[in-house]
């Protein structure tokens, strides 16, 4: 069936006229390597194809190649030509939902994913949830169209599995992962300057925040859950965008001694943004609950403006929750 999926999704995207991509609201290196790389396939073939992010690219990803077709104008989704749109890490129906209201015209929605939380809403549903990344779901779609991706389009690819599986050293890491990896590295795939851009250039104040956020550890006593939390007037004083704070979640969970972890994130809009981890919970349910999405070993989600304060008090509130859904 798997294989079915992805060439009905090249007939599809072989026979758009207008299509365009989406990346998940929350823009990381995944739904962007991913989405990047079918872009530069079309492209090859003479279909420019813009691809939506809800943000501007943060700067450790403007290296990708094809970062050129990225646009974060919702005003293309009014162009009553459009007839297909691809959504790339995305489990948010109501995100891409969102975007389409104002459409003339009703494309085809082709839902490209590995989240177990993704609800298929697309018209063609390709979610893996065995993979380790969207990225090695589109690695797929090239093994079975037998196409050969580009230096370029390896390259995409590898950061989205380098990104979701933190240079393969969580627990999302497998035979499929390093299969993909080993194809892609033999496609010309620039692993090194992926790695480097993800992981070997975080500034000074990028460290520094991350600091702050070790200094914040506190155990829940309950449950021996590991919580941390960084407030809007700690990102500001730093100089630093929310996308630059990202990556901590991940790196905690390397160092950090502790079966389940949560990070906890101010938003400017006064949302607390939770990313969790855990070797023996199914984190995934907590994130549903919460309107959020992702795997069973990590997800996260956004809570409503003003549920919690940021602070030690409202995060251990916001733990107690939390664990007491496992």
């Amino acid at each position: 069936m798997e294989a079915f999926t992805h060439r009905q999704i090249y007939d599809l995207l072989l026979n758009a006229k207008r299509p365009v991509f989406i990346c998940d609201e929350r823009l990381d290196g995944d739904s962007l390597g991913s989405s990047l790389a079918l872009a530069l396939e079309l492209k090859g073939r003479g279909v420019n194809v813009p691809v939506f992010v809800n943000e501007p690219v943060p700067e450790p990803y403007r290296f990708l190649p094809g970062i050129e077709l990225t646009t974060t104008r919702r005003e293309i989704f009014q162009d009553e030509t459009i007839d297909l749109v691809a959504v790339f890490d995305c489990s948010d129906a109501a995100f891409v939902r969102g975007l389409l209201e104002n459409a003339p015209h009703r494309p085809t929605v082709v839902n490209i994913d590995h989240h177990a939380t993704n609800p298929r809403y697309g018209d063609v549903n390709q979610v893996v949830v065995e993979s380790p990344a969207t990225a090695e779901v589109v690695h797929r779609f090239f093994v079975h169209n037998q196409i050969v991706p580009s230096r370029d389009i390896a390259t995409c690819l590898l950061t989205g599995i380098c990104f979701d599986t933190t240079v393969f050293s969580n627990s999302a890491t497998g035979e499929r992962a390093f299969n993909a990896a080993s194809d892609l590295m033999m496609c010309g795939g620039r692993i090194q300057d992926v790695i480097r851009h993800l992981y070997q250039s975080r500034s000074v104040s990028a460290l520094r925040i991350w600091g702050c956020a070790l200094t914040r550890l506190m155990r829940h006593e309950a449950t021996g859950a590991v919580f941390t939390f960084l407030t809007l007037q700690d990102i500001r004083e730093a100089g630093l965008t929310h996308a630059e704070v990202e990556g901590i979640s991940n790196f905690l969970q390397l160092v950090v001694d502790a079966h389940t972890l949560f990070v906890i994130q101010e938003t400017p809009e006064g949302h607390l943004k939770v990313s969790m981890r855990s070797s023996a919970h199914d984190v995934s349910r907590v994130a549903k609950a919460f309107g959020g999405g992702g795997h069973q070993k990590a997800a996260g989600f956004t809570s409503p403006r003003g549920s919690y304060l940021c602070d030690e008090t409202g995060c251990q509130v916001l733990v107690d929750r939390a664990m007491a859904m496992l």
